[in-house]
């Protein structure tokens, strides 16, 4: 009996400073005649500094760019490229498309290709396949307009690192890893680390901080710009989480809980984030904007482009 009052108290004790804050609906968007069904993390959406919303699956030889209100105002590439594998916004506004891979009697070529986000004419391409035998992310970290890679570089003789920056110009500016540098050809390191190559690099352009979840220590890592890991934290769950001014959100069924920084690691800070209108999560998320507004597939099929703001 006694222990349980004990509990009981921590509980009471507890109780006030967990805390629950609601993600508010803006807007929807019905995109189920572009977006193929029951595929959300197939899917990539970026924004611009003016708000537009550009959108893509992967597989698609083509975009979308949508104005802040839902309204369709590009679709392009003019011209068909390629299968798009990856897909992100420069700090213009230009979509970058990763198109599928292809070989050469001479060489691996693996085109990443910048589009005007005015016109969608083709501006440029370097081939990433002159420095990697495995792209399995990249990602444009804005506004310094690099770009983050995860996957194999082709040197064997050099410690196997997973990330790496690079500049427009394909100039390697810095490699690291949370693999701990492991060393083998590009098959074994797969086989090896199949989870881990599979999970996408987040960006916290507010701190300037790449963040890497790990599967094989449940732990997400994490570096500065310079390739200097800063610290480490469980990844709870091991379920998808976001990066939202500074904190870790992960998600869970019901909604998300929130992680703030302490030291070199996150911890709980007490709060759950839930849609206003009832306990389910909002859907699959896909992106947020520099005011703070998450975006999320949901809908039957999830099809449906969901914006939510968070409530004060």
């Amino acid at each position: 009996m006694k222990r349980i009052l004990i509990v009981l108290s921590v509980i009471f004790f507890l109780i006030p400073f967990i805390y629950s804050q609601n993600l508010k609906l803006e807007r929807e968007i019905d995109l189920s005649h572009f977006l193929k069904p029951y595929q959300p993390h197939f899917v990539f959406v970026s924004l611009d500094t003016q708000g537009n919303i550009f959108i893509t699956q992967r597989g698609k030889d083509s975009f979308l760019k949508l104005n802040p209100s839902g309204e369709i105002i590009q679709h392009g590439p003019q011209k068909i490229e390629g299968e798009i594998t990856r897909f992100d916004v420069d700090s213009n506004g230009n979509p970058v498309c990763l198109l599928t891979g292809r070989m050469t009697p001479k060489y691996f070529y693996l085109p990443l290709v910048w589009f005007d986000g005015i016109s969608g004419q083709k501006i440029r391409e370097i081939n990433l396949g002159e420095m990697f035998n495995l792209v399995t992310h990249f990602q444009i970290l804005r506004p310094n307009d690099l770009i983050l890679v995860n996957g194999i570089a082709k040197d064997v003789k050099l410690p196997r690192n997973s990330l790496h920056l690079l500049d427009f110009n394909l100039n390697l500016i810095k490699s690291f890893s949370p693999l701990k540098e492991q060393l083998g050809d590009t098959p074994s390191l797969t086989d090896k680390n199949p989870d881990y190559f599979a999970v996408a690099p987040k960006f916290d352009p507010d701190n300037q901080i790449i963040f890497q979840a790990f599967p094989g220590a449940g732990l997400i890592r994490y570096f500065d710009l310079n390739g200097n890991q800063v610290g480490e934290t469980e990844w709870v769950g091991r379920n998808v989480f976001l990066v939202h001014t500074g904190d870790l959100w992960f998600k869970d069924k019901d909604g998300f809980m929130v992680f703030k920084k302490k030291g070199n690691r996150f911890e709980p800070a007490g709060l759950s984030l839930k849609e206003d209108k009832g306990s389910s999560t909002p859907g699959y998320p896909v992106a947020q904007d520099t005011s703070g507004r998450i975006y999320f597939l949901g809908g039957d099929k999830s099809q449906t482009l969901k914006i939510y703001v968070l409530e004060n």
